[in-house]
């Protein structure tokens, strides 16, 4: 489990703070829209390497979540950037591909889209975050 206090580990992603959430959103998530911010709701489908990131601006940390009509701060990476990723609970393997869960979280791939892969292994608890090589 990633113990870093940012979502950006490495790579410079490209920022964008034109959106505000349109439901609850935690740095580390998986997001879609512009405009309106919302989690990444297809499971296993095609996504844009955008994740919410923290305010560390203002001080907020990756526990401090964006609330309706907060403005975003979204990063947008590349291949081989590397995320602080919200994943869903259970066991996932270093080098597993993961793919969107369909609730701004990643899980294991199975058949849709790989968004990227899970540099650390992660313990079976609940749901946590990891270091994401994106794909």
């Amino acid at each position: 489990m990633s113990d870093s206090k940012a979502v950006v580990l490495q790579g410079l992603p490209i920022f964008n703070e034109t959106g505000t959430a349109s439901e609850a959103i935690t740095p580390g998530m998986l997001v879609q829209g512009v405009t309106a911010i919302l989690k990444h709701a297809t499971a296993g489908g095609v996504a844009a390497r955008t994740f919410a990131l923290e305010r560390d601006e203002l001080g907020d940390n990756l526990d401090v979540a964006y609330g309706v009509g907060d403005v975003v701060k979204v990063g947008s990476f590349s291949p081989g950037d590397v995320v602080n990723a919200l994943v869903v609970s259970g066991a996932i393997s270093a080098g597993s591909f993961v793919e969107s869960a369909g609730n701004g979280y990643l899980r294991v791939y199975g058949s849709g889209v790989r968004v990227g892969r899970v540099l650390e292994d992660v313990g079976g608890g609940g749901s946590q975050r990891a270091a994401v090589e994106i794909y």
